[in-house]
């Protein structure tokens, strides 16, 4: 029972911050806010009458919200900025860009490399698969033990991470969505891979025959190449979320404003007092959730990005410990 609760949690964790629909989970958090007032409402917590308290919060969160719409828009400029550059940069950045590509496609065991990221980090493991398992072929052959041993447990958290990542790139929506190639590897471990391969050529330098020592480095360039492709990756897709992002808070957060600043007009007027009390009531409920619009929109997508940000901030060869980004619930 407790197992089945962590995995519920789990998941429910992981499609809040990962896999949900960002609109989704931001109207999940409109609805919590909607009932948690109708809660107060139903214990006489929550005014049934325009007054000065509603008035003031209703103006804190005009000012409020426009502010957090325009700092956003102006993170997203300066995320902006770093596209631009001269002909000369421009130029730069593309054929580093290529040269990495055709990097990459010489140790693929094909001639074109894919252009789409799921495609292309799916081959990249495939390929890293395939050297793992004949990594594990020649542990066979190995009279020391130990070696045999350590060579056969690399392999298998290798083929491991491996699987787990073409599990979840072999779908037709892993190349429609950038995000999809960089979920898929977010919970490899390529610098403690590293660390081991570096650990065994060091300490098994005399025993290693030559095909294993070809294995192990090329073993080494994928991890490397897959580092490199995933945070290439992660980069472009922040700069489109947050795209995204202003674009949305601005369809959300100008009619929001617009119902604030009208509901902030009339709510002392004389008309208002001859209104049914359930009119009065329905309405500043509607004022209300349209407030926490914006920020709702901010929270979805907020969980997302820093989560990615998180969980890639170290640069291989580095690694920081899980619990540096693990949220504990117990």
């Amino acid at each position: 029972m407790a197992d089945e609760t962590t995995e519920r949690r789990h998941s429910t964790f992981r499609w809040a911050i990962i896999e949900g629909n960002r609109f989704s989970v931001a109207g999940l958090l409109l609805g919590g806010i909607l009932f948690l007032l109708c809660v107060l409402l139903a214990v006489n917590l929550f005014p049934r009458e325009p007054g000065e308290p509603l008035y003031l919060l209703f103006s804190a969160f005009l000012g409020g919200n426009l502010t957090l719409i325009t700092v956003v828009i102006a993170i997203n400029q300066l995320v902006f900025s770093r596209e631009l550059g001269s002909p000369g940069d421009l130029e730069q950045r593309t054929r580093a860009a290529v040269e990495y590509r055709n990097e990459v496609q010489s140790v693929m065991d094909r001639e074109v490399s894919p252009v789409l990221p799921g495609s292309f980090l799916l081959v990249l493991h495939e390929n890293l698969g395939n050297r793992a398992q004949r990594l594990r072929e020649t542990s066979t052959d190995i009279e020391h033990d130990a070696l045999a041993a350590e060579i056969d447990e690399l392999a298998g958290k290798l083929r491991d991470d491996v699987r787990m990542v073409t599990e979840a790139l072999d779908t037709p929506a892993a190349d429609e969505q950038i995000f999809s190639a960089i979920a898929a590897t977010l919970g490899t471990t390529q610098a403690e891979q590293l660390y081991e391969l570096s650990r065994m050529e060091t300490e098994y330098e005399a025993q290693l025959t030559d095909a294993q020592a070809e294995l192990f480095e090329s073993i080494r360039e994928h991890l490397l190449h897959i580092d490199v492709a995933r945070k290439y990756f992660r980069t472009v897709y922040i700069t489109k979320e947050l795209s995204f992002l202003s674009r949305t808070l601005l369809f959300v957060g100008l009619p929001a404003q617009f119902l604030t600043a009208a509901t902030l007009a009339v709510y002392d007027l004389a008309a208002i007092e001859s209104l049914p009390p359930s009119a009065i009531v329905g309405a500043t409920l509607v004022a209300m959730i349209a407030c926490f619009a914006p920020l709702a929109i901010l929270a979805s997508f907020v969980l997302r990005l820093s989560w990615v940000a998180q969980r890639n901030a170290t640069v291989m060869p580095f690694a920081a410990s899980e619990t540096d980004y693990t949220l504990r619930s117990d």
